[in-house]
């Protein structure tokens, strides 16, 4: 799936982006735009990161979650303004090719999820003290449906779909980190499925396009994607509900893989 597929009459338009001004004067500015995206992402980054920690009962615990989101709001704001500037420039000097791109469009409708969980969601909670209210669970709904839909058109394009394994990876890596009923069988579980993955690959060579192993690839993320839905589900449930609330775990580690699938899937746009 790509924007091509879904508005193919844009296709004059979009290729006649990068020809008139602005971005016809930017041309030569591409590399500095790229880097300040990176620093832009890194900023956001950090304040989701810390934030939604903070609604999950780890890192700056001696802080009342209303408190760091005041603190990082600023920071929210400009390291979301950063990316989003820069992400223009960077689309319209490369308009046709992510026009095509299945990565792109993985990473636009993973980042509209990630905005509403962050914006829209987790800090609204934190404002509260951890309280979900309706309209958070509403827009968390919404957003979680979007980065499901994101997820799913990631394990299924061809030449993008092992990019997933970021995603997984950083969910497994947060049970590891902070699960506390779930995280030896996390590990294992891990181990297991995508172990075998790489030992193929290292058998038949890090290069190989065999369609076995591919397919093997999709059926172990997709397996491993169940799997840690449940498992985190799991652990939420059988955690206490201290600050944050059970709901609100939920949405802090979904509003984390949003970010992560945001920037694997930029990072797809030049290995595909």
């Amino acid at each position: 799936m790509e924007f091509s597929k879904l508005f193919p009459g844009a296709a004059d338009f979009i290729a006649s982006i990068g020809k008139n001004p602005p971005f016809s004067y930017l041309g030569d500015l591409y590399a500095p735009f790229g880097a300040i995206h990176l620093i832009g992402l890194a900023l956001l980054g950090g304040c989701v990161i810390i934030m939604n920690l903070r609604l999950l009962g780890a890192g700056l615990t001696d802080e009342a979650p209303s408190t760091i989101e005041r603190n990082l709001r600023l920071w929210h704001y400009v390291g979301a303004a950063i990316v989003i500037g820069t992400g223009l420039v960077i689309g319209g000097l490369n308009a046709e090719r992510l026009y095509t791109s299945a990565a792109f469009f993985v990473k636009m409708i993973s980042m509209a999820a990630a905005l509403i969980f962050t914006f829209g969601v987790v800090n609204a909670i934190a404002k509260s003290e951890g309280k979900v209210s309706t309209t958070s669970m509403v827009l968390g709904g919404i957003a979680m449906v979007i980065f499901m839909i994101a997820m799913g058109v990631f394990s299924v394009s061809e030449g993008i779909s092992p990019g997933t394994f970021h995603v997984l990876t950083a969910g497994y890596a947060v049970l590891l980190l902070f699960g506390q009923k779930t995280r030896v069988l996390a590990g294992v579980a891990f181990l297991v499925m995508f172990g075998t993955v790489v030992e193929g690959y290292m058998v038949a060579g890090l290069d190989s396009f065999s369609p076995e192993l591919q397919n093997l690839g999709i059926v172990r993320s997709w397996t491993a994607g169940v799997l840690l839905i449940v498992l985190i589900g799991y652990e939420i449930y059988r955690q206490e509900a201290t600050a944050g609330g059970r709901v609100a775990r939920l949405i802090a580690v979904l509003s984390i893989l949003s970010w992560i699938a945001t920037a694997a899937g930029g990072r797809w746009i030049g290995f595909s």
